[in-house]
């Protein structure tokens, strides 16, 4: 428990305005976790899962906190606003780490390589989407950098002008 405790992990109490904060304190213990390569914290957690689960699994942990505090309404919103996600006017690394957050609850069919790389060029600015577009570009990573080398082209020649 000292080990663990030494990384500072994260603490939850309830969900404030960000309503991704269950799901990322999650991630947060599961790295530590993997860091420490214990279950210390599970351990100390067990006994308050026992009442309800017999023999209390992580998965079964997770999904008694997930019923709690990511309600399936919440869930819905999510995956409708993955569904008409576009770059808008954010950069690219914007519209990046929001596409990231909300992959999560994209359609499983949506989370392969293919089609998540092709949902992510689709919501880029057509300036930059129709650069890429031309490309077989087949990796996220690759679609990814290859949309951050276009707009920062783009920023170079509009400052040139």
């Amino acid at each position: 428990m000292e080990k663990f405790k030494k990384l500072h992990p994260p603490s939850f109490s309830k969900v404030e305005s960000d309503s991704l904060q269950p799901k990322r304190w999650i991630s947060a213990l599961e790295k530590a976790f993997e860091v420490l390569e214990s279950a210390a914290w599970w351990k100390s957690a067990r006994p308050n899962l026992e009442a309800t689960h017999p023999d209390p699994t992580w998965d079964q942990f997770k999904e008694v906190f997930f019923k709690n505090y990511f309600p399936e309404s919440l869930k819905d919103r999510k995956e409708a606003e993955f569904s008409v996600l576009t770059q808008g006017s954010k950069t690219v690394l914007e519209y990046q780490q929001r596409f990231e957050d909300l992959l999560h609850f994209a359609p499983d069919h949506l989370r392969n390589e293919v089609s998540k790389t092709k949902k992510f060029e689709k919501g880029l600015k057509p300036e930059i989407g129709a650069m890429l577009s031309i490309m077989e570009i087949e990796t996220y990573a690759r679609m990814v950098d290859k949309a951050k080398t276009v707009e920062d082209r783009l920023k170079e020649k509009a400052t040139a002008s």
